[in-house]
């Protein structure tokens, strides 16, 4: 982590040397980015691993439009894969509008805080020893709170570093109890380019 935070800082160092002509958070400029991950975890008790990974895999591309200087409108498109050997798979997919504020500094630093709310479904299989496949549907709302800084690097590309806030809600198909669902606190990096008029 202490590496990470070293990195962050001589990005905003030589960011604020290397800013050119390109300036971010302006009517009309287009901010493209997002996120891809894999990851794959292998559990161990008393010392014996288990035959069987929990991989997940997951991406969430982002694209945003300056309507006037720092008011940007944003959607997130994300797709999360999940399994763990031949016993479970699930798949997520969710679209989230994401109005942004962009405080310009007059500087390459771009503190911004973002509102997202959408919809989300999860699909889960599940088998069990026989091979008796179970699935089960669900889905719902999902609003969050995001907010960090973007740093300009160079001519078109922006580092961030976000803190944020969601609530998603996944009910199963006709439920009519009370909420199910995930609270997420959590920190995320991005990198995004931009361009324009």
């Amino acid at each position: 982590m202490k590496k990470f935070f070293s990195f962050f800082f001589l990005v905003l160092l030589f960011g604020s040397i290397t800013l050119n002509a390109q300036y971010f958070a302006t009517k009309g400029t287009i901010e493209l980015g997002g996120s891809a991950g894999f990851s794959s975890s292998t559990s161990v008790d008393n010392g014996e691993t288990a035959e069987d990974a929990f991989t997940t895999f997951n991406f969430a591309p982002y694209v945003g439009y300056f309507v006037v200087n720092s008011l940007e409108l944003g959607l997130i498109p994300s797709f999360v894969s999940q399994s763990f050997g031949d016993n479970y798979s699930a798949n997520a997919f969710g679209v989230y509008f994401a109005p942004a504020w962009n405080f310009d500094l007059k500087s390459n630093l771009f503190p911004f805080i973002e509102g997202r709310i959408g919809y989300n479904t999860t699909s889960t299989t599940v088998t069990d020893g026989e091979g008796v496949e179970t699935e089960f549907n669900s889905s719902g709302l999902a609003w969050g709170l995001r907010g960090g800084l973007k740093v300009q690097v160079g001519n078109s590309a922006l580092v961030n570093l976000a803190l944020f806030y969601d609530q998603l809600t996944m009910d199963p198909d006709n439920w009519d109890g009370d909420r199910n669902g995930e609270n997420v606190f959590g920190v995320n990096v991005g990198f995004t380019i931009f361009w324009g008029r």
